[in-house]
């Protein structure tokens, strides 16, 4: 069993997207998630950037305070910019919330998920299994464009407790195809925060690690990991060793344990640079 590994990249306080990359890349990432904020950074970021794929996480209402269904040209601006830049940043795809706001439009919502590059549809927090198929399933059918699934664990777990693994068919699916997407963290049954993994949070790892052994899982694994401070990256770092020992990559494995020493070093010269507190 092998698959792509890849960590969420986003403005950390002072930090930009780029100074992230620039981090990612000393670890040979393969595969990065990126948010909006990428955009913005995106000259800088494309001078350092050498992955095989990336992908983009649409705005959701939640932490952006609009989504695919708002009437806003910023979802109109972000569309274009994935579009312009789709190739050089290998984007395959594109994760995607169901629309939340109240003043949205269910067509411009169908419209945009056209124009983007394979959507991925997440499964929400204490969204059954139901109601995301019949949500998925009703999408597809008013959107001329293939729609993909993004499997996120912890909110499975919030949803589905001890049975977060238990999937329907439809969803198995898409999984154990090659375009298979999954989001991991560490999380608890009632909150989705988004830890380093085995340092907090009870989700059961070795029943993940497990159950993508069972379907021969190929596709693409995202932490989706938010450092709350300096001293996260270090737990971010032996995640992401943790996770490239269940996929069986262990050249790389033992070139990020050797690096890790020394992108330790240049996390604190350069949180010193910018006066961040490593606290």
């Amino acid at each position: 069993m092998t698959f792509h590994i890849g960590i969420t990249i986003q403005a950390i306080g002072d930090l930009t997207p780029s100074n992230v990359v620039d981090l990612g890349m000393a670890i040979g990432l393969r595969h990065i998630e990126f948010d909006p904020s990428v955009f913005l950074d995106i000259s800088d970021v494309m001078k350092s950037l050498k992955t095989k794929q990336t992908t983009i996480h649409a705005p959701y209402m939640e932490d952006y305070h609009m989504d695919l269904s708002s009437n806003t040209p910023e979802i109109d601006k972000l569309i274009e910019d994935i579009n312009r830049w789709k190739t050089r940043m290998n984007i395959i795809g594109v994760v995607v919330h169901p629309p939340l706001d109240a003043g949205g439009n269910t067509e411009k919502f169908y419209d945009r998920l056209e124009k983007l590059p394979l959507p991925l549809i997440e499964n929400m927090p204490y969204q059954s299994w139901e109601d995301f198929l019949d949500f998925y399933n009703t999408t597809q059918a008013n959107v001329n464009n293939h729609l993909g699934m993004c499997f996120d664990i912890p909110h499975s777990f919030i949803t589905n407790g001890d049975k977060f693994l238990e999937v329907p068919d439809e969803v198995l699916d898409h999984l154990t195809s090659s375009k298979g997407y999954i989001h991991i963290s560490g999380g608890t049954a009632d909150e989705d925060i988004h830890y380093p993994l085995l340092t907090d949070g009870n989700i059961p790892f070795q029943e993940v690690k497990d159950f993508l052994l069972r379907i021969s899982f190929c596709g693409t694994v995202t932490m989706e990991l938010y450092p709350r401070s300096f001293q996260d990256i270090d737990k971010i770092l032996r995640s992401y060793i943790l996770m490239l020992d269940v996929a069986n990559k262990k050249k790389h494995k033992l070139s990020v344990q050797i690096k890790r020493p020394f992108i330790m070093r240049k996390i604190n010269k350069l949180a010193t640079s910018k006066k961040i507190s490593m606290e």
